[in-house]
């Protein structure tokens, strides 16, 4: 029911319960204001992601940010906005922004392949079992057919 109608319902006036909303219940009435500052500027954006098959914005922020790990640049792209409006509308709708979600997942998948493909649970145990074995960075990069460079980066975040 809107408030009118439950004001009306109520025996007052229709925008009694509008004005009042903030004293009789406080949670209600933040969320009322936070839901038409949404539609006021999430209008903008409805039209684009309807076209993608989209309904709210959020849902399409979670889809493609949170889900599909697509960077802020990428969904920018993709609705024809500015990054900082889609930062903004990350923010408004409570999701949290992830650095570089596309090419740090990426990376991540990669080190599980190349220790997976050796029989190790991740790339840190694959590493330190070819340094105990004596070998150098040059011929674990010849073993695993990466470069060298990428080897000690891994490396380097374990230790």
């Amino acid at each position: 029911m809107s408030l009118a109608a439950i004001s009306r319902e109520a025996g007052l006036h229709k925008d009694w319960l509008c004005r009042h909303l903030a004293t009789v219940d406080p949670h209600a009435a933040e969320a009322a204001r936070q839901a038409a500052s949404n539609r006021r500027f999430d209008a903008r954006w409805l039209p684009v992601i309807r076209g993608l098959g989209f309904a709210d914005v959020r849902g399409y922020l979670t889809d493609r940010h949170l889900l599909r790990h697509q960077s802020v640049r990428a969904i920018a792209v993709e609705v024809g906005f500015s990054r900082s409006a889609v930062e903004t509308a990350l923010d408004r709708h409570g999701l949290v922004k992830v650095a570089h979600a596309t090419s740090r997942r990426r990376c991540a998948s990669h080190a599980a392949a190349v220790a997976n493909r050796f029989g190790f649970p991740d790339v840190d145990a694959y590493l330190a079992d070819r340094r105990a074995a004596g070998l150098s960075w040059r011929q674990i990069a010849t073993e695993c057919d990466q470069p060298p460079s990428w080897l000690r980066r891994r490396a380097g975040r374990s230790a």
